[in-house]
């Protein structure tokens, strides 16, 4: 969801949206190592490391293993530990039934409903059913089984980079503000930055611009 950002980004910095080898199965650590593969040739505390929601937990993966590598980690409506427990477990299971074209309908219905309520433009919402479209469903159930697993609590406080907690106060899929300010508490050289009218798309609010935090 960065495509809205990748402009502004690029002004005086080289930006990019990674986009991870396909693949059904893999765990945090194969993630990190693409990662790791993917930026061995930049200078050191260099990368602006951007993460949003699961990306988030990603990130901070990457942050723990490669900390001299970053120059600030950039958490946007993101966790430390997924604590709707119910809903990740009721998303595990009926993530199979997306393949069906009325459910699948019916899920984009809801969720273009919200975007339309948190102020995200028509044609964002359109480019946003599009790129969900060519999401691979394996790939998807195991993020959601990696979102179960995550609990980085324990961890925050080995982050040693300098951090940026974006958190949207109307987000329907993660407590965004809750866990910003847990993981703020937590996180050394950490700030908290809170956007009351904005839902989980913060990426695509009007207005918003992720150069301003980097």
């Amino acid at each position: 969801m960065y495509y809205r950002q990748i402009d502004s980004l690029s002004q005086g910095n080289r930006a990019r949206a990674w986009e991870f080898k396909p693949r059904a199965h893999f765990t945090f650590s194969d993630l990190v190592e693409e990662l790791a593969e993917g930026t061995s040739g930049e200078e050191p505390k260099s990368i602006a490391v951007a993460g949003e929601s699961f990306g988030g937990t990603v990130a901070m993966h990457f942050a723990l293993a490669f900390p001299e590598r970053i120059r600030c980690l950039i958490l946007i409506n993101s966790f430390a530990f997924y604590t709707r427990r119910f809903s990740i477990l009721m998303g595990l299971l009926l993530a199979p039934m997306l393949k069906w074209k009325g459910i699948r309908g019916v899920k984009d219905y809801v969720v273009d409903s919200i975007l339309a309520r948190e102020g995200v433009a028509a044609e964002d919402r359109q480019r946003y059913h599009e790129i969900t479209q060519e999401v691979d469903m394996a790939a998807y159930r195991r993020r959601l089984a990696l979102v179960r697993e995550v609990d980085l609590r324990g961890r925050l406080k080995e982050i040693s980079v300098p951090t940026r907690i974006l958190a949207s106060g109307r987000d329907k899929i993660v407590p965004s503000v809750s866990q910003g300010a847990f993981m703020t508490s937590r996180i050394p050289d950490a700030k908290l930055h809170v956007f009351p009218r904005a839902g989980h798309a913060l990426l695509l609010t009007p207005g918003f611009s992720l150069a301003d935090y980097i």
